[in-house]
């Protein structure tokens, strides 16, 4: 999908939302930063539940019951996981999804889909920062730690390049990576960046989520 149909979706689905009594503030609130965090490479978002709340100062149970309204009424597909970042996918709830305009439609005859998305043709700058849960942990990487006092907006960007080039499991790996050292995320996302990233850095990376979990 392209940026522009990326952001258009985007944006019907929160116009929907918007005009639902049934949805409260609050729960709109989380639906429009959840909609911000959506990676148009991965098909989901997956911030932190502290990172949600702390963005619109609420407290983490309102989040879950923000959450918990959108996914029953059908607004949101909710995958939750132990211990880990709860992955957040935009749905329409039955016979609500906006119909195609001719043009839509016939952009969306062409479109198949497949597990492993294809990479856009200029990357997904809808994604600036990284969206991965920022909690440092005192452990070593092989990679090295990231730039000290250089903040890297486009860490999401080169993010989804990542995921795109070495395939969906990168999802995996860079949230594993990202609990025990996020400096090694953005190292790892400084080298997708500058053009030196190589299948040695992902072993490397593959190779420290491996020993610590071993530990």
């Amino acid at each position: 999908m392209d940026v522009k149909a990326f952001n258009r979706e985007k944006m019907q689905w929160l116009n929907a939302i918007s005009l639902e009594c049934e949805i409260n503030s609050t729960a709109f609130r989380v639906a429009y930063l959840i909609a911000d965090h959506q990676n148009s490479v991965a098909g989901f978002a997956w911030p932190s539940l502290a990172r949600l709340a702390g963005k619109v100062c609420l407290s983490n149970k309102s989040i879950q019951r923000a959450v918990g309204q959108l996914e029953g009424l059908g607004w949101l597909e909710v995958e939750r996981r132990r211990e880990r970042s709860n992955r957040y996918r935009l749905r329409w709830p039955p016979g609500r999804a906006p119909v195609p305009t001719p043009a839509e439609g016939n952009d969306a005859d062409k479109t198949v889909l497949v597990e492993r998305q294809t990479r856009l043709s200029r990357g997904d700058k809808t994604v600036r920062q990284s969206y991965l849960n920022k909690h440092l942990k005192n452990h070593s990487s092989g990679l090295g730690g990231g730039r000290q006092g250089v903040r890297f907006s486009d860490q999401g960007r080169f993010e989804a390049e990542i995921i795109t080039r070495f395939g969906p499991g990168m999802i995996d790996l860079l949230e594993k990576l990202n609990e025990i050292d996020a400096g090694a995320v953005e190292q790892l996302c400084r080298r997708a960046k500058d053009g030196t990233l190589s299948r040695v850095d992902i072993a490397a990376a593959e190779l420290t989520v491996a020993q610590n979990q071993e530990n």
